[in-house]
């Protein structure tokens, strides 16, 4: 009777093994590298989906990386830039259009490092001793308000008066007399052109920022004043929190 054969022992399966751990370690630094930049949270994700795929088990050709959170920042960024770059557009036109308008008399445009800066002497935008708006200066307003309506800028109205003190029923001070007449311009831009009304501020500073002096009637008459900004900002800005607070 015929011995049989003895089988062969393989002594080289541990290379299969390695090769399996090598593979699945490359994949590993692989994925960990392409998912760099992402934030924690995402790298959770990816780290769970890694641990759970692992633990099953699976082939490392069943690792997909078209599901992974993996960079979508750049895409963004340009289209940031883009929108950015849209609104100084937008902006520039529209500030050329207002500069180039024809500008009554009492009112003077100028270019900030705010934005575009609107003052109108009070007797031009008013009524004298009153927050009425004069009849004869609405038809700029109407142009400003048509022009600035599409655009997401914000809009800083700020009155202004002179150093005379005013006392009446209707003003006890200055400061009601400029907050008011502030209140006024931005109350007309929203009804009567449905301008957004978060876009605008408002702010009464009474006589405490002249810009010539009140030594003379002409200066007075410059301080008297309220002045429309149409700024280069197109969303407010967060107040920073108090160090005291929490």
């Amino acid at each position: 009777m015929k011995k049989k054969h003895e089988e062969h022992e393989n002594h080289e399966r541990w290379l299969v093994s390695y090769a399996d751990f090598i593979t699945l370690l490359f994949a590993f630094f692989v994925v960990m590298y392409s998912v760099s930049s992402i934030n924690e949270g995402k790298f959770r994700v990816l780290s769970d989906s890694l641990v759970s795929s692992f633990t099953n088990n699976k082939p490392v050709g069943e690792l997909s990386l078209v599901n992974l959170p993996i960079q979508k920042s750049t895409p963004i960024q340009v289209k940031e830039e883009q929108k950015s770059t849209d609104n100084t557009r937008s902006f520039l036109k529209v500030a050329n259009a207002i500069t180039a308008a024809k500008v009554p008399q009492g009112v003077k445009i100028t270019s900030t490092e705010r934005g575009l800066n609107i003052r109108i002497k009070d007797e031009a935008l008013f009524r004298s001793g009153s927050a009425s708006i004069n009849p004869q200066i609405q038809e700029f307003i109407d142009l400003i308000a048509s022009l600035v309506k599409d655009l997401p800028n914000l809009i800083a109205v700020e009155g202004h008066t002179d150093n005379q003190p005013i006392r009446s029923a209707v003003f006890p001070s200055n400061w009601d007399l400029s907050t008011t007449r502030a209140n006024a311009l931005i109350r007309y831009l929203i009804e009567q052109h449905q301008l957004a009304a978060h876009r605008f501020s408002s702010t009464g500073y009474a006589g405490t920022r002249p810009v010539e002096s009140n030594d003379t009637l002409d200066g007075q008459a410059s301080n008297r004043r309220v002045e429309l900004i149409v700024l280069r900002d197109t969303s407010p800005k967060t107040s920073p929190s108090h160090p005291f607070l929490p």
